[in-house]
């Protein structure tokens, strides 16, 4: 039994260093990921410019239950897929844009100038089968000082490498008033996710995130830009498990033993 435990021991300190180092890798990533603060507000006050080429407030925009989606239109990595996504929910989610909710999308690189949102828009609509929906998702630009106050006030981490962005992956939902009701993290979205989300945001009812659990599993992949799954933190994270099940196994095993032995 003693060298049992010393090998469980040895075991639990490889895991133990594998996960220090996944520990350091984590905290990297949680930089570039969403600071979730439910309940709290967007900050209404963000100038944008619109499709039109307007400078609008943000408070202005939202007059119902949104979807706020922060992306960079000429992003390489995730930012497509996730307005694919977008763009796919609005199709199938049972409530009408505009009446019941609406779509806001803003770029946050300062660089970009609404006539890529604009084609950008075009892209996604394109393939969408409810085009008339497409009034009800909005585009926007914005400047440095407005992205940043923006960006600060739902959470949103990123930083810039590369001439590109490392950025999270995800939705944000917000309530007729700016208030933060959920953060819906991924790609792709069930309809009926969606609409619960913006049923509970005209209520100004919080919710837990979608998908939080995406932010243990899955890592930042630099090279690809994009998240990918993590093998080796679910694997440790598995393994030291069934490990301690294991050792207490065996100490109950054999306190039962001793039990008997006694009598």
């Amino acid at each position: 039994m003693s060298n049992l435990k010393l090998f469980l021991a040895s075991f639990i300190s490889l895991i133990s260093l594998e996960s220090s180092s996944q520990t350091s890798l984590f905290d990297k990533q949680m930089q570039v990921s969403f600071d979730e603060k439910q309940g709290q507000f967007a900050a209404l006050d963000t100038k944008l410019v619109n499709e039109n080429g307007d400078t609008v407030l943000l408070k202005d925009v939202i007059d119902k239950p949104a979807i706020l989606n922060l992306v960079y239109y000429e992003c390489p990595g995730t930012c497509s897929p996730l307005m694919f996504g977008v763009s796919k929910f609005i199709d199938e989610v049972d409530l009408k844009p505009g009446k019941d909710y609406e779509v806001i999308t803003i770029s946050f690189d300062p660089s970009e100038k609404i006539n890529l949102g604009i084609a950008k828009k075009a892209a996604y609509v394109s393939t969408m089968k409810n085009k008339e929906a497409a009034k009800y998702w909005h585009f926007f630009v914005s400047d440095s000082l407005n992205i940043a106050k923006l960006t600060k006030s739902v959470g949103f981490n990123y930083q810039k490498r590369n001439n590109q962005y490392i950025h999270p992956t995800g939705l944000i939902a917000l309530g007729p008033d700016g208030k933060i009701i959920r953060y819906l993290r991924g790609i792709e979205f069930l309809p009926f996710d969606i609409k619960i989300t913006m049923v509970e945001a005209a209520k100004g009812k919080i919710g837990p995130s979608i998908n939080r659990l995406l932010a243990i599993c899955y890592s930042y992949d630099t090279k690809g830009n994009q998240f990918v799954f993590n093998v080796t933190r679910v694997s440790a994270i598995v393994i030291l498990f069934f490990v301690i099940l294991l050792f207490l196994f065996l100490s109950l095993s054999r306190l039962k033993l001793k039990t008997r032995l006694n009598r």
